[in-house]
This record gives C-alpha cells, structure tokens and sequence, in this order.
C-alpha cells in the first residue's frame, strides 16, 4: 500500500511541477524597483533579477523597470495597481512611515501586497569627517553644533529614522528631507552640501564605505530587533555599535526610553525586519505566488547568486521568507494610535 501511496504523491508532484512550468514558460516579468538605478535597491534588486529565473519553472525573462519618487511610493502604487496576474514584481524597500502616518499618496495599502521574500538589512549612520570641530571618532557628534541631515521626503522611514536617533542623542541638526534617492543622498554627501545621512547595509559596504572612507565616518548602526527583544549587532556589521550602545556611550549608560524611542522602533522595525522586500500586486493568483515564494528560497540556496550578493554587500543576505514577511507587513497596521499620532506630529514638525 504505501509503495503505491509514494507513486501517487510523486506522480501528483510531477504534475504540479508541470502546471507550474507551464505558467511562466515563454512570459516576461517586469520587475519594478521602485528607486532610481544606482542606488542601493537597484544594486540587489539587478543581482535577484540575474539569478532569479534560474529557479523559476518555464526560466522567464525578467525586465527590471526603475521607478523612483516620492520616497519609493510611485514604483509602490504601480505595482500595486499592475494586473495581478504574476507578471510583474517588485523589489522594494517599503516606506513604512508612509503607511503608518497615512500618506494620501499611497493608493494601495503596504499590509495587501503578496509579500515573497525580503531581506533583513541594518542602516548605518555615517559623517563628514570635516564637520566642525572635526569628526576623529564616532562621539565627536556630540561637540558638534549644528549640521545638514540629508534624506528623503519628510514622510518616509529614511528621514524619519535619523530625526528621530538624532533628536533622541540632543545634538543640534537641519533635516534636509528633499533627494528621491539614496545614491543622490551619497553625491550631495560627497559635494558637501550636507554633512550627515543614512543608507542601507548595500549602500554603504558596496558603495560609500569602499569609495568615501576618507571623507566619512560610519558612526553607528540601526539593527533589526532580536527575537527575544534585544538589539543586538548585525552579523553583517559585528564591529559596529548600535544606536542603542551609542546612546549608552554619550548618556552615562542610559538606554533610550519615551515615546519617541517606542516610535522610532515602531516605524523601524518593521523595515529593518525586511529592509528589502520581494512583493507581488494584491489577489495575484495563488500558483504565481507559490512559485515565487518557492524560487526565492531555491534562490538563497544558489551558490552563484550568494556569490555575486556577498562581492558587492560583503556579506550573505539574510532571508525573509514569504510567510514571515506577510506576518510583519500585517503588523503595521496594528500599531496603538498613540504612537501613530506621535509619529504624524512629528513628521509634521520636520518642515516647519
């Protein structure tokens, strides 16, 4: 009997594996990064497209599409507004705070998307060195008296982390919330039009860190929760303290407390979780997204891709499964009104 019940399960495999070759076999896939090419999203999202059909069933072309603006939720509404009929993804890095404070122009809610994968990231926090009175070490951030902060738009998790980490440390600072990009951050970084900024793990090890060292500084990093609740170092940066160390370091060993420390991890948590993020429009059909989800973990698997990842990121990247992710994209929409209101005046507040 059981030989029997083997052939049938295995004969039942073959035939999905079948439909599911037949669904993909012959179609493009756009994939949408909703960030100007050069910056750090792209730069993973070119690498996920070079590998990625390898371990899809039908071996599909992939066409990447840039779609940048308004803090990466242009690319967001077209996906979300594109067929749902398994051609078209994204590889996003998901404004949170947009969702979180309610931006008008989102069109489509962030927890609706079909997540497939994603991918934890930490940020770092890095100066000019020639901020006066001269930056030698991380804490001479504290001598300072007034420095340009660059980021994106107001709304967005980008500018709303450094506001928040630097308002939290009491240094002096002028948001500058006004570059569609990260690598725009980087060039106005680079011209000395601002002297302090934010970027992905990517941007700084596979661009900033290899082509600017001796003009910035990392400080600190922004690291995704652990399980138990600690926030611990990423693996990707063992050497580099954390927001939170920091803080201990220049406030006599206080932690960071208050609402506005539960607001910052409230918005940041979610992202760091899966600082990249593998999505597809909302009622994509349920095969699609099990081939995908499936392909992305066979992905993670693949020597090549891990390879060519780790030569410009440095490091392995970690993986978000599709389940998991959608349970952490379902959790923005839970956070206690307080919070939300608190995270709203603030944003507010950055362009007064």
């Amino acid at each position: 009997m059981l030989p029997k019940l083997l052939l049938a399960v295995a004969g039942l495999l073959a035939l999905v594996q079948g439909a599911q070759a037949q669904f993909y076999k012959g179609k493009t896939i756009t994939m949408i990064i909703n960030y100007p090419a050069g910056g750090p999203s792209d730069i993973e999202g070119r690498i996920v497209a070079q590998h990625l059909p390898a371990h899809i069933p039908g071996n599909p072309t992939i066409v990447i599409k840039n779609v940048g603006g308004a803090g990466g939720v242009i690319g967001a509404n077209q996906l979300g507004e594109a067929p749902p009929n398994g051609e078209s993804i994204g590889f996003f890095t998901l404004d949170m705070v947009a969702q979180i404070v309610g931006n008008p122009s989102i069109r489509v809610s962030y927890p609706d998307f079909v997540l497939i994968a994603g991918v934890e990231n930490p940020l770092v926090v890095y100066m000019r060195r020639d901020t006066p009175p001269g930056i030698k070490v991380a804490t001479d951030i504290m001598k300072t008296n007034g420095f340009k902060a660059l980021s994106l738009n107001v709304q967005n998790s980008n500018t709303m982390n450094l506001a928040f980490m630097l308002d939290l440390l009491g240094v002096k600072f002028q948001p500058v919330p006004a570059y569609r990009g990260l690598k725009e951050v980087e060039t106005a970084i680079m011209q000395n039009l601002g002297q302090l900024a934010n970027t992905s793990l990517p941007g700084w090890t596979g661009s900033i860190e290899p082509t600017m060292s001796d003009i910035v500084i990392p400080l600190w990093q922004l690291a995704a929760r652990g399980k138990d609740g600690g926030t611990p170092r990423s693996k990707a940066l063992p050497n580099l303290p954390t927001f939170e160390e920091f803080y201990a370091t220049v406030h006599d060993g206080k932690k960071p407390s208050g609402i506005m420390y539960e607001a910052l991890r409230a918005e940041a948590d979610p992202q760091l979780a899966m600082f990249r993020t593998a999505l597809m429009p909302p009622k994509s059909p349920a095969e699609a997204v099990a081939v995908m989800r499936s392909a992305f973990i066979e992905l993670w698997r693949d020597a090549d891709f891990i390879r060519d990842y780790s030569n410009v990121v440095k490091t392995e990247p970690i993986l978000v499964t599709g389940e998991e992710g959608q349970q952490i994209l379902a959790s923005v929409g839970k956070i206690r009104p307080q919070i939300r209101t608190f995270i709203t005046d603030y944003s507010n507040r950055l362009v007064q």
